[in-house]
């Protein structure tokens, strides 16, 4: 099991080692743990892009691909999509992923932190991160990268877990986020530690209020988010 003993020292260093010890069980844990929600939330964020047809996408903080290969299969007809992350573990998976789905001329992986990504101002017509964007070392730097590689016009979407407003609904997500899901999700990687993480990292990540000011900061307008499966997670979209 990854573990460095001050996390805060270098928080780049932990959640890559962290993502590295669980790639294996990732998708199928999603799945488990999210009751399949997972797939209705990134296909929802991905519909928010509103991709024009010969449009380039990128999919920040990617992982095994799973949004990348949504955008594919939403957008026919839309141009290359590149998925980047800095976690080649998950990368591999995502690569095979890619192969598997006969999608290699249309999307392409490669290495790259989300705060220096490595493409010329204006590439991509819509830009996306789907529970990433809190593991990001410098939030507000990963931000303005994602509207410096976005055309003017250009759409950018933020898929990430939240905080119910219910009071009610609260405490039994609380209980199940901070109780069951590190039982389960431990048990089955291999890696408690990890799955300790995940509430531990929503909990101090900015609320949805917050995170659309930090957006329309970073650059972007009209910002605006929708809360999904009783505010568990929320799909922030903004124009650049």
């Amino acid at each position: 099991m990854f573990r460095i003993e001050n996390p805060a020292e270098d928080k780049g260093a932990y959640v890559r080692g962290m993502f590295a010890s669980i790639a294996p069980y990732y998708d199928f844990l999603n799945r488990l743990l999210s009751f399949g929600r997972d797939r209705y939330w990134r296909r929802f964020a991905v519909a928010e892009t509103a991709l024009p047809s010969g449009g380039k996408a990128l999919d920040v903080c990617t992982g095994t691909a799973d949004v990348a290969l949504e955008i594919a299969r939403q957008f026919p007809h839309a141009g290359r999509v590149v998925g980047v992350d800095f976690c080649g573990p998950m990368l591999k998976l995502g690569r095979e992923k890619v192969h598997m789905a006969g999608l290699d001329g249309k999307i392409e992986l490669q290495m790259a932190p989300a705060e220096a990504l490595p493409f010329k101002g204006g590439t991509f017509d819509a830009t996306t991160v789907a529970f990433g964007i809190r593991s990001v070392r410098d939030l507000k730097m990963g931000l303005q990268e994602m509207a410096r590689v976005t055309r003017q016009g250009g759409r950018v979407v933020v898929l990430e877990f939240s905080i119910p407003p219910s009071t009610a609904f609260r405490r039994i997500y609380h209980f199940y986020f901070r109780r069951i899901l590190p039982l389960v999700g431990g048990a089955i990687s291999g890696n408690p530690e990890a799955y300790t993480y995940l509430p531990r990292s929503v909990s101090q990540f900015p609320s949805p209020e917050e995170l659309r000011d930090l957006m329309l900061q970073a650059g972007f307008h009209q910002v605006g988010y929708h809360l999904l499966t009783g505010g568990i997670v929320a799909v922030h979209v903004g124009v650049k």
